[in-house]
């Protein structure tokens, strides 16, 4: 088993738009991540999940058709398990 290698599958964005623009650009599949700090973070498509406890998937990019597909951002809600 491989160990996930951040500088080779992992990186910082400040907006969704510029992750997926950089993953575009360099035909690049993966996930793009919205992290608890307000920033994103581009992943490949190897990302162990979990392996970023505070982040939520927002889109997963396919650049090899230009086929991107958001995910819906799900909201914690402090009044389900109560």
């Amino acid at each position: 088993m491989s160990e996930f290698n951040y500088t080779k599958c992992a990186k910082p964005f400040l907006s969704q738009d510029q992750a997926r623009e950089f993953m575009v650009s360099k035909n690049f599949d993966g996930t793009i991540l919205a992290r608890a700090d307000g920033t994103f973070t581009a992943v490949c498509p190897t990302y162990p999940e979990g392996y970023y406890p505070d982040a939520t998937a927002v889109e997963r990019v396919n650049a090899s058709d230009s086929h991107r597909v958001a995910l819906p951002v799900i909201q914690s809600d402090s009044t389900c398990c109560n």
